[in-house]
């Protein structure tokens, strides 16, 4: 049975997925199974796949109906065979090292459940932007400047404030791990990677490699509406109450992260982008964290303005606990 087994999941990404494939079959490292799943496309992705099907490491899989790509993976690795996965997305590809390094650091540290390296992120036709290690910049500019291997609970305090593990497919995970933190939660539209590397991260620990290894395809043009937005706010929130409850983390931190979530909440709320029902459900996570709720909500309203947060709440806070 192959070590490693990589799971694509492409709906309608034809035009990238001869690039994603190949760049897999050419990795360094050769002991691995690659499962291509068509999550239901229209496009040529199906006569792109078949191409590969004389290749005995390619498993294919056709459904004929999109659902979540979360639940695919799912899906997929339940019948998949290698002690490492990686889980990657149809329009990113890799440089040949990438599983190299990262099999070695899970071979030789037993208790690292993710591996991860530094990713390039490219635009629609490949070039590189920057890399993503100004992703995380704003968090602390020398620690993603070197490899490290770290504490899983020590790097749930930064993913308090952002996912610092932003693409899967740079990201070799340890098969055990996976499935003693319950695979990913299909109950998360979006946000479903983030709330898997914290379950994972709370029972094992992390290596970083940082040689850029995967590049990150960013869609020029692409807009997020504002119904993802206050769902990926509200997944967002409940991935900041699991932390809670599951580490210890200072005053300091907490503080930081209370202002960060309310400062982003108000902005969706003086913006329309956020129902009342939506924010009734993200006040009552919150408040059951922070006693300072009201107080700090109502700074950052009164700073920046009012209005909206009226209009919303009005003959309505009576309710707002039930």
């Amino acid at each position: 049975m192959p070590k490693v087994s990589i799971v694509i999941v492409n709906y309608n990404y034809g035009k990238y997925l001869d690039e994603r494939i190949r760049t897999i079959l050419n990795q360094s490292y050769r002991d691995f199974e690659l499962i291509i799943i068509d999550n239901g496309s229209t496009d040529n992705s199906v006569e792109v796949i078949n191409r590969y099907i004389s290749d005995t490491r390619v498993l294919p899989k056709f459904y004929p109906e999109n659902d979540l790509p979360f639940k695919r993976w799912n899906e997929a690795l339940n019948s998949a065979t290698g002690d490492y996965f990686l889980i990657t997305a149809a329009d990113d590809s890799s440089y040949p090292a990438l599983l190299e390094k990262t099999v070695e650091k899970l071979d030789k540290h037993p208790s690292v459940g993710i591996a991860f390296s530094q990713s390039w992120d490219i635009d629609d036709q490949g070039k590189q932007l920057r890399s993503w290690k100004e992703w995380t910049d704003n968090l602390d500019k020398e620690r993603w400047a070197k490899d490290f291997i770290d504490d899983g609970k020590n790097e749930c305090q930064y993913l308090l404030f952002q996912c610092t593990i932003p693409n899967p497919s740079a990201a070799l995970i340890r098969r055990t791990v996976f499935l003693e933190a319950g695979k990913f939660d299909t109950s998360f539209r979006y946000l479903a990677d983030w709330m898997l590397w914290v379950k994972m991260l709370l029972i094992s620990d992390i290596a970083f490699i940082s040689e850029p290894l995967n590049n990150f395809r960013t869609h020029t043009g692409s807009l997020t509406n504002a119904t993802r937005q206050s769902l990926e706010f509200e997944e967002r929130v409940r991935i900041i109450n699991y932390l809670y409850i599951n580490i210890k983390a200072t005053d300091e931190t907490w503080e930081a992260v209370y202002n960060q979530t309310i400062g982003y909440w108000s902005n969706l709320i003086l913006e329309n982008k956020i129902s009342f029902d939506k924010s009734k459900k993200i006040y009552n996570i919150l408040q059951s964290m922070d006693q300072n709720l009201n107080y700090r909500l109502a700074r950052h309203l009164i700073k920046y303005g009012w209005r909206n947060f009226i209009d919303m709440f009005s003959y309505k806070t009576v309710n707002i606990k039930e």
